[in-house]
């Protein structure tokens, strides 16, 4: 995949080298094991990793990582195959650190995905619930005030509404965590991050206040100081 930095009369065959490489990546495509998807995994990492502003560069190659190559990349990223999860995590964070560009839609959908992951929300209290009920919901005594789950975020801006729905997903556990967090902390090692999401999210209205859910979590996650 090194050619892909010198991309000149050979882009339909790397086009279709890559399409056969994302495609391999289908999880619900039962003629490719495990095994295979592996081999495609690294490979694309190690094509990112050469040449992502390359890629980037050529509409037609974009578009079929930023369609195809995602969808299939975010439902790996769900995988219980260790191996599987670990690499497909590895080259989610080299795309989103040599094509960030060109992802906003599909950073906003797997921030949102790993924090929810790493953080699930809070079960929706209706509005008309009164303070002290809202409290009894916050208090181990208790008893929970029954509610639907939401596809949304919490409502912490009721002009805002996320561009895309969210699924509901399990809280992750034991390695499962500590490999989302580790690919975490990676596509957000860059100087400028915080503040591109502030720019590119939470000041649009169609988006998502990921640099406020960012914050959140990272508060709620500090271990405390010790004094």
């Amino acid at each position: 995949m090194g050619v892909l930095t010198c991309i000149s009369d050979g882009l339909p065959a790397i086009l279709e080298l890559l399409r056969v490489l994302i495609n391999i990546l289908d999880p619900h495509d039962q003629a490719h094991t495990d095994s295979t998807r592996l081999t495609a995994l690294r490979t694309l990492n190690v094509a990112f990793e050469v040449s992502g502003p390359r890629i980037c560069a050529y509409p037609s190659l974009a578009t079929l990582v930023l369609d195809h190559g995602c969808k299939y990349l975010f439902q790996l990223a769900r995988s219980n195959h260790p191996v599987v999860l670990q690499t497909s995590l590895r080259t989610i964070a080299t795309m989103f650190e040599t094509m960030r560009p060109k992802l906003k839609l599909q950073q906003e959908l797997f921030l949102a995905f790993t924090i929810d992951r790493l953080a699930p929300p809070a079960p929706a209290v209706p509005k008309n619930v009164s303070l002290a009920q809202k409290a009894m919901t916050n208090s181990p005594r208790g008893s929970p005030i029954p509610s639907t789950p939401l596809l949304g975020p919490p409502e912490s801006d009721p002009e805002k509404v996320p561009s895309t729905p969210r699924l509901l997903v399990a809280p992750a556990r034991g390695d499962t965590r500590e490999l989302l967090l580790e690919t975490l902390s990676q596509i957000s090692r860059h100087s400028s991050f915080m503040v591109d999401l502030y720019i590119n999210y939470d000041c649009v209205l169609n988006c998502e206040n990921m640099f406020e859910r960012v914050i959140d979590f990272a508060a709620k996650a500090r271990p405390p100081s010790v004094l």
